[in-house]
């Protein structure tokens, strides 16, 4: 399942992130296609473990793409853009990694620390409720809000949730997954094995902080082009 945007041929595959984040990338998807005026596919997530990904994400390359593709992957998205290049490592061309989650555990706890810093008071009790295991029902009613908050640095007034198709399941099942990647070291292991050229966009405010991607990468001799955000204003629309 894709959606497509704007008109063949179809070079740039944009990954969203959750696990489950389904439709998340819409707005960037319509807005990358008319700054470059090419076609971009929108890859859906629907399989329930990673390796069903990848082979979707394959089929749906191959359903649209007719040369080999930029992906664009967002969050998990990044990573599930990286496991797939491992696998099929003669089909994307470059690899762009947007709000990379921390590729190794030391800098997991770096992430709640820095969503905090970006609520309310008011917010930052309910998320730290939610990390105690302590939350009411009423509190993760108001946790898809406060994470689209946390997790951005400008959200433009529409009055509703940036996703509103969110796979609860398939975060829980394919999260699960892949933070054992992580973990064991088979994620930094991937990303050492790609053969596509590699970019890095990271903005300062992220709640995934820089240095959990740029310093493994580094200390690993795996080469990546990096672009620092500052502000919105920025734009990944030459790198397609």
């Amino acid at each position: 399942m894709v959606e497509l945007h704007g008109k063949a041929p179809y070079k740039t595959v944009l990954i969203h992130g959750g696990p489950g984040a389904i439709g998340s990338l819409k707005n960037c998807a319509e807005e990358l296609s008319r700054l470059t005026e090419r076609g971009i596919v929108e890859a859906l997530q629907s399989q329930y473990s990673i390796a069903g990904l990848i082979e979707e994400l394959y089929l749906q390359i191959m359903a649209y793409c007719q040369e080999k593709p930029t992906l664009i992957g967002h969050s998990w998205g990044a990573w599930l853009a990286v496991l797939f290049a491992r696998k099929y490592p003669k089909i994307c061309k470059n690899i762009i990694l947007v709000g990379c989650p921390p590729i190794l555990d030391q800098y997991v706890k770096e992430i709640s620390l820095r969503r905090l810093r970006n609520l309310s008071y008011e917010e930052s009790k309910i998320f730290q409720r939610v990390i105690d295991n302590v939350a009411t029902d009423e509190d993760m009613k108001k946790i898809p809000c406060i994470l689209e908050k946390s997790d951005n640095y400008y959200l433009e007034s529409s009055g509703k949730l940036m996703v509103d198709n969110a796979d609860n399941e398939m975060y829980n099942r394919i999260w699960n997954e892949a933070a054992k990647l992580r973990t064991n070291g088979e994620l930094l292991t991937a990303f050492k094995n790609i053969q596509s050229k590699l970019f890095l966009i990271q903005g300062v405010c992220d709640p995934h902080p820089i240095e959990g991607e740029i310093k493994p990468l580094e200390e690993n001799g795996i080469p990546c082009e990096t672009y620092i955000i500052k502000d919105s204003k920025s734009s990944l629309a030459h790198l397609c």
